[in-house]
Protein backbone atom coordinates (compact mmCIF):
# COMPACT_ATOMS: atom_id res chain seq x y z
CA UNK A 1 0.00 0.00 0.00
CA UNK A 2 1.33 3.38 -0.95
CA UNK A 3 2.64 5.38 1.98
CA UNK A 4 0.81 8.60 2.70
CA UNK A 5 1.47 11.02 5.48
CA UNK A 6 0.91 14.59 4.42
CA UNK A 7 -0.40 17.99 5.26
CA UNK A 8 -3.74 19.21 3.99
CA UNK A 9 -4.73 22.76 4.82
CA UNK A 10 -2.18 22.63 7.61
CA UNK A 11 -3.78 19.51 9.14
CA UNK A 12 -2.44 15.97 9.19
CA UNK A 13 -5.06 13.64 7.73
CA UNK A 14 -4.89 9.93 7.22
CA UNK A 15 -7.28 7.39 5.79
CA UNK A 16 -7.87 3.79 6.73
CA UNK A 17 -11.18 3.97 8.63
CA UNK A 18 -12.31 0.41 9.32
CA UNK A 19 -9.05 -0.80 7.86
CA UNK A 20 -7.53 -4.20 8.64
CA UNK A 21 -4.10 -5.47 7.61
CA UNK A 22 -3.75 -9.21 7.15
CA UNK A 23 -0.13 -8.97 6.05
CA UNK A 24 3.03 -9.39 8.12
CA UNK A 25 2.45 -9.63 11.89
CA UNK A 26 3.16 -6.67 14.14
CA UNK A 27 6.35 -7.15 16.14
CA UNK A 28 7.13 -3.57 17.24
CA UNK A 29 4.50 -1.13 18.52
CA UNK A 30 5.30 2.24 20.08
CA UNK A 31 3.16 4.86 21.78
CA UNK A 32 3.44 8.09 23.71
CA UNK A 33 1.49 10.94 25.29
CA UNK A 34 1.89 14.46 26.62
CA UNK A 35 3.50 16.36 23.78
CA UNK A 36 3.98 20.08 23.27
CA UNK A 37 4.64 20.34 19.51
CA UNK A 38 6.44 23.66 19.87
CA UNK A 39 9.18 21.95 21.88
CA UNK A 40 12.17 20.45 20.08
CA UNK A 41 13.74 17.15 21.03
CA UNK A 42 11.98 14.73 23.30
CA UNK A 43 11.88 11.09 22.27
CA UNK A 44 11.68 11.25 18.49
CA UNK A 45 15.28 10.21 17.80
CA UNK A 46 14.68 7.18 20.00
CA UNK A 47 11.38 6.40 18.28
CA UNK A 48 13.07 6.40 14.88
CA UNK A 49 15.82 4.15 16.22
CA UNK A 50 13.22 1.70 17.59
CA UNK A 51 11.55 1.74 14.15
CA UNK A 52 7.97 0.85 15.13
CA UNK A 53 5.54 -0.75 12.73
CA UNK A 54 2.71 1.11 14.48
CA UNK A 55 2.65 4.36 16.44
CA UNK A 56 -0.17 5.30 18.84
CA UNK A 57 -0.84 8.88 19.97
CA UNK A 58 -2.33 8.27 23.42
CA UNK A 59 -3.55 11.73 24.38
CA UNK A 60 -2.41 15.24 25.24
CA UNK A 61 -1.08 15.22 21.69
CA UNK A 62 -0.98 19.00 21.99
CA UNK A 63 -1.98 21.32 24.84
CA UNK A 64 -5.06 23.36 24.01
CA UNK A 65 -4.80 25.08 27.40
CA UNK A 66 -1.19 26.19 26.78
CA UNK A 67 -1.14 29.40 24.78
CA UNK A 68 1.69 31.86 24.15
CA UNK A 69 3.99 29.91 26.44
CA UNK A 70 1.72 29.80 29.49
CA UNK A 71 -1.15 27.79 30.97
CA UNK A 72 -4.64 29.21 30.51
CA UNK A 73 -7.50 27.77 32.53
CA UNK A 74 -9.97 28.25 29.67
CA UNK A 75 -8.97 28.86 26.06
CA UNK A 76 -11.81 30.75 24.37
CA UNK A 77 -9.97 31.56 21.15
CA UNK A 78 -12.41 30.48 18.38
CA UNK A 79 -9.47 29.29 16.26
CA UNK A 80 -7.69 27.47 19.11
CA UNK A 81 -8.26 23.90 17.89
CA UNK A 82 -7.20 24.75 14.34
CA UNK A 83 -4.04 26.38 15.69
CA UNK A 84 -3.29 23.39 17.91
CA UNK A 85 -3.55 20.86 15.10
CA UNK A 86 -1.62 23.10 12.73
CA UNK A 87 1.21 23.11 15.27
CA UNK A 88 1.02 19.34 15.61
CA UNK A 89 0.98 18.91 11.83
CA UNK A 90 4.19 20.95 11.51
CA UNK A 91 5.87 19.30 14.49
CA UNK A 92 9.01 17.26 14.80
CA UNK A 93 6.85 14.35 15.95
CA UNK A 94 4.78 14.18 12.78
CA UNK A 95 7.94 14.51 10.71
CA UNK A 96 9.53 11.62 12.63
CA UNK A 97 6.60 9.35 11.76
CA UNK A 98 6.61 9.98 8.01
CA UNK A 99 8.24 6.61 7.34
CA UNK A 100 5.04 4.95 8.53
CA UNK A 101 2.09 4.33 6.26
CA UNK A 102 -0.91 6.46 7.16
CA UNK A 103 -2.88 3.51 8.50
CA UNK A 104 0.03 2.63 10.81
CA UNK A 105 -0.69 5.64 13.03
CA UNK A 106 -3.61 5.67 15.49
CA UNK A 107 -4.77 8.19 18.06
CA UNK A 108 -7.03 9.00 20.96
CA UNK A 109 -7.12 12.09 23.17
CA UNK A 110 -6.81 13.10 26.82
CA UNK A 111 -7.93 16.22 28.66
CA UNK A 112 -5.47 18.81 27.32
CA UNK A 113 -6.11 18.14 23.63
CA UNK A 114 -9.80 17.50 24.38
CA UNK A 115 -9.70 21.10 25.49
CA UNK A 116 -9.46 21.65 29.24
CA UNK A 117 -7.65 20.15 32.22
CA UNK A 118 -9.58 17.22 33.78
CA UNK A 119 -12.59 17.93 31.56
CA UNK A 120 -15.35 15.44 30.80
CA UNK A 121 -18.78 15.54 29.18
CA UNK A 122 -19.56 18.93 30.72
CA UNK A 123 -16.94 20.66 28.54
CA UNK A 124 -18.77 23.32 26.53
CA UNK A 125 -16.62 22.99 23.37
CA UNK A 126 -16.56 19.20 23.14
CA UNK A 127 -18.48 19.03 19.83
CA UNK A 128 -16.06 21.44 18.21
CA UNK A 129 -13.14 19.52 19.71
CA UNK A 130 -14.45 16.19 18.41
CA UNK A 131 -14.84 17.49 14.87
CA UNK A 132 -11.32 18.95 14.87
CA UNK A 133 -9.80 15.68 16.14
CA UNK A 134 -11.70 13.55 13.62
CA UNK A 135 -10.66 15.82 10.76
CA UNK A 136 -7.00 15.77 11.69
CA UNK A 137 -6.59 12.09 12.57
CA UNK A 138 -9.10 10.60 10.14
CA UNK A 139 -11.05 8.63 12.73
CA UNK A 140 -14.81 8.05 12.46
CA UNK A 141 -16.64 11.23 13.46
CA UNK A 142 -19.05 9.54 15.84
CA UNK A 143 -21.62 11.73 17.60
CA UNK A 144 -20.50 10.38 20.97
CA UNK A 145 -16.71 10.42 20.76
CA UNK A 146 -13.55 9.43 18.91
CA UNK A 147 -13.05 5.76 19.90
CA UNK A 148 -11.67 3.43 17.22
CA UNK A 149 -10.29 -0.04 16.53
CA UNK A 150 -8.07 -1.70 13.91
CA UNK A 151 -6.72 -5.20 13.30
CA UNK A 152 -3.18 -5.95 12.16
CA UNK A 153 -1.58 -9.18 11.01
CA UNK A 154 -2.66 -12.62 9.79
CA UNK A 155 -4.87 -15.11 11.57
CA UNK A 156 -3.03 -16.69 14.49
CA UNK A 157 -0.79 -13.62 14.86
CA UNK A 158 -3.40 -10.87 14.79
CA UNK A 159 -3.18 -7.79 17.01
CA UNK A 160 -6.30 -5.72 17.66
CA UNK A 161 -5.77 -2.15 18.84
CA UNK A 162 -8.78 -0.65 20.62
CA UNK A 163 -8.53 3.02 21.56
CA UNK A 164 -11.06 4.32 24.06
CA UNK A 165 -12.47 7.81 24.45
CA UNK A 166 -12.29 8.57 28.20
CA UNK A 167 -13.43 12.21 27.83
CA UNK A 168 -16.49 12.86 25.70
CA UNK A 169 -18.98 10.99 27.91
CA UNK A 170 -17.15 10.94 31.23
CA UNK A 171 -19.06 12.13 34.28
CA UNK A 172 -17.58 14.78 36.58
CA UNK A 173 -14.65 13.82 38.76
CA UNK A 174 -15.32 13.56 42.49
CA UNK A 175 -14.16 16.69 44.26
CA UNK A 176 -11.34 16.72 46.75
CA UNK A 177 -12.45 14.88 49.89
CA UNK A 178 -15.41 13.22 48.18
CA UNK A 179 -15.82 9.46 47.82
CA UNK A 180 -15.13 7.86 44.42
CA UNK A 181 -17.90 8.45 41.92
CA UNK A 182 -20.62 6.04 40.82
CA UNK A 183 -20.48 7.79 37.46
CA UNK A 184 -19.42 6.49 34.08
CA UNK A 185 -16.44 7.04 31.78
CA UNK A 186 -17.38 5.65 28.36
CA UNK A 187 -21.11 6.11 27.80
CA UNK A 188 -23.53 3.36 26.76
CA UNK A 189 -22.83 3.47 23.02
CA UNK A 190 -19.11 3.08 23.56
CA UNK A 191 -19.66 0.26 26.08
CA UNK A 192 -21.76 -1.62 23.51
CA UNK A 193 -19.15 -1.06 20.81
CA UNK A 194 -16.38 -2.20 23.16
CA UNK A 195 -18.24 -5.42 23.98
CA UNK A 196 -18.43 -6.21 20.27
CA UNK A 197 -14.75 -5.47 19.74
CA UNK A 198 -13.67 -7.65 22.68
CA UNK A 199 -15.97 -10.51 21.66
CA UNK A 200 -15.13 -10.37 17.96
CA UNK A 201 -12.99 -13.44 17.17
CA UNK A 202 -9.62 -13.51 15.48
CA UNK A 203 -7.25 -11.50 17.71
CA UNK A 204 -4.41 -13.16 19.60
CA UNK A 205 -3.42 -9.94 21.38
CA UNK A 206 -5.61 -6.92 22.19
CA UNK A 207 -4.05 -3.59 23.08
CA UNK A 208 -6.60 -1.51 24.96
CA UNK A 209 -5.64 2.17 24.92
CA UNK A 210 -6.94 4.33 27.76
CA UNK A 211 -5.62 7.85 28.14
CA UNK A 212 -5.84 7.50 31.94
CA UNK A 213 -4.40 4.67 34.03
CA UNK A 214 -6.53 1.58 34.49
CA UNK A 215 -4.60 -0.40 37.12
CA UNK A 216 -2.86 2.16 39.36
CA UNK A 217 -5.19 3.54 42.04
CA UNK A 218 -3.31 5.09 44.99
CA UNK A 219 -2.42 8.49 43.50
CA UNK A 220 -4.76 11.51 43.69
CA UNK A 221 -4.92 12.25 39.97
CA UNK A 222 -7.22 11.01 37.22
CA UNK A 223 -7.63 7.24 36.93
CA UNK A 224 -10.27 4.58 36.43
CA UNK A 225 -10.31 4.03 40.20
CA UNK A 226 -12.08 7.40 40.56
CA UNK A 227 -15.04 5.61 38.95
CA UNK A 228 -15.06 2.16 40.61
CA UNK A 229 -18.40 1.17 39.09
CA UNK A 230 -17.01 1.79 35.59
CA UNK A 231 -13.75 -0.01 36.41
CA UNK A 232 -15.63 -3.04 37.71
CA UNK A 233 -17.79 -2.97 34.60
CA UNK A 234 -14.66 -3.16 32.47
CA UNK A 235 -13.33 -6.12 34.44
CA UNK A 236 -16.67 -7.90 34.19
CA UNK A 237 -16.75 -7.22 30.44
CA UNK A 238 -13.33 -8.80 29.99
CA UNK A 239 -14.56 -11.81 31.93
CA UNK A 240 -17.89 -12.27 30.12
CA UNK A 241 -16.47 -11.79 26.63
CA UNK A 242 -13.51 -14.06 27.47
CA UNK A 243 -11.28 -11.61 25.65
CA UNK A 244 -7.77 -13.03 25.41
CA UNK A 245 -4.46 -11.27 25.36
CA UNK A 246 -5.62 -7.88 26.70
CA UNK A 247 -2.88 -5.40 27.63
CA UNK A 248 -3.72 -1.83 28.67
CA UNK A 249 -1.64 1.15 27.58
CA UNK A 250 -2.07 4.56 29.21
CA UNK A 251 -0.53 8.03 29.45
CA UNK A 252 -1.39 11.30 31.24
CA UNK A 253 0.94 11.12 34.26
CA UNK A 254 4.20 12.83 33.12
CA UNK A 255 6.10 9.72 34.18
CA UNK A 256 6.25 6.09 33.08
CA UNK A 257 5.64 2.81 34.85
CA UNK A 258 4.40 -0.73 34.33
CA UNK A 259 1.62 -2.03 36.60
CA UNK A 260 -0.03 -5.43 36.86
CA UNK A 261 -3.30 -6.54 38.42
CA UNK A 262 -2.28 -10.14 39.01
CA UNK A 263 -5.63 -11.58 40.17
CA UNK A 264 -8.04 -9.87 37.82
CA UNK A 265 -11.60 -10.83 36.96
CA UNK A 266 -10.37 -11.47 33.41
CA UNK A 267 -8.81 -14.66 34.72
CA UNK A 268 -5.25 -13.65 33.88
CA UNK A 269 -2.85 -10.83 34.85
CA UNK A 270 -3.81 -7.41 33.47
CA UNK A 271 -0.79 -5.28 32.60
CA UNK A 272 -1.01 -1.52 32.21
CA UNK A 273 2.05 0.16 30.69
CA UNK A 274 1.99 3.93 31.19
CA UNK A 275 4.10 6.22 29.00
CA UNK A 276 4.21 10.00 29.54
CA UNK A 277 5.55 12.30 28.36
CA UNK A 278 7.06 12.74 24.95
CA UNK A 279 8.28 16.19 26.02
CA UNK A 280 6.66 16.53 29.47
CA UNK A 281 8.30 13.71 31.44
CA UNK A 282 9.74 14.34 34.88
CA UNK A 283 6.86 16.40 36.21
CA UNK A 284 6.44 14.57 39.52
CA UNK A 285 8.43 12.70 42.13
CA UNK A 286 7.88 9.21 43.45
CA UNK A 287 4.40 7.99 44.41
CA UNK A 288 2.88 4.81 45.77
CA UNK A 289 1.53 2.15 43.43
CA UNK A 290 1.01 -1.27 44.96
CA UNK A 291 0.65 -2.79 41.49
CA UNK A 292 3.91 -1.45 40.03
CA UNK A 293 6.13 -4.24 38.63
CA UNK A 294 8.91 -2.06 37.20
CA UNK A 295 10.38 1.04 38.84
CA UNK A 296 8.87 4.40 37.97
CA UNK A 297 10.74 6.33 35.25
CA UNK A 298 10.65 10.08 35.73
CA UNK A 299 11.97 11.55 32.46
CA UNK A 300 10.88 11.86 28.83
CA UNK A 301 9.92 8.48 27.42
CA UNK A 302 7.84 6.44 25.01
CA UNK A 303 6.28 3.02 25.50
CA UNK A 304 6.92 -0.07 23.42
CA UNK A 305 5.37 -3.49 22.95
CA UNK A 306 7.31 -6.22 21.19
CA UNK A 307 5.98 -9.65 20.24
CA UNK A 308 8.22 -12.55 19.25
CA UNK A 309 5.94 -14.63 17.08
CA UNK A 310 8.71 -17.10 16.15
CA UNK A 311 8.01 -19.27 19.17
CA UNK A 312 5.13 -21.71 19.65
CA UNK A 313 4.30 -19.69 22.77
CA UNK A 314 5.11 -16.11 21.69
CA UNK A 315 6.89 -13.76 24.07
CA UNK A 316 5.36 -10.36 24.83
CA UNK A 317 7.70 -7.61 26.07
CA UNK A 318 6.53 -4.28 27.50
CA UNK A 319 9.19 -1.58 27.81
CA UNK A 320 9.66 2.05 28.72
CA UNK A 321 12.24 3.68 26.45
CA UNK A 322 14.26 6.84 26.93
CA UNK A 323 15.07 9.64 24.48
CA UNK A 324 17.73 7.48 22.81
CA UNK A 325 15.35 4.53 22.41
CA UNK A 326 17.03 2.45 25.13
CA UNK A 327 14.78 0.18 27.20
CA UNK A 328 15.07 1.52 30.76
CA UNK A 329 12.21 -0.54 32.23
CA UNK A 330 11.00 -3.86 30.82
CA UNK A 331 8.70 -6.76 31.65
CA UNK A 332 8.41 -9.89 29.49
CA UNK A 333 6.08 -12.86 29.72
CA UNK A 334 4.75 -15.72 27.55
CA UNK A 335 1.62 -15.02 25.53
CA UNK A 336 -0.10 -17.99 27.21
CA UNK A 337 -0.11 -15.99 30.46
CA UNK A 338 -2.83 -13.79 28.91
CA UNK A 339 -5.25 -16.60 28.09
CA UNK A 340 -8.52 -16.82 30.03
CA UNK A 341 -9.01 -20.05 32.01
CA UNK A 342 -10.63 -22.94 30.17
CA UNK A 343 -14.30 -23.41 30.82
Amino acid sequence: MKRFVGLLLGLWIFAGIGWADSGAPLERIAFGSCYKPEKKGGVWAGVKKFDPQLWIWLGDNFYHDWANGKYVRTNDDPDSFAKGYQALGRSEGVQALQSLAAERVMATWDDHDFGKNDAGKEYSRKEESRRAFAKFFGVPDRPDGIYSSRDFGPEGKRVRVILLDTRFNRDSLPRKGEAPSDGDILGESQWSWLREELARPGASLMILGSSIQFVSEQHRFEKWANFPKAKNRMLELLQTTRAQGVVFISGDRHHAEISCLSNSAAGYPLYDITSSGITEGGGIGQEENRYRVADLWNANNFGAIQIDWSQANPTVSLSIRDEQGKAVREVSFPWSQLAPPKQ
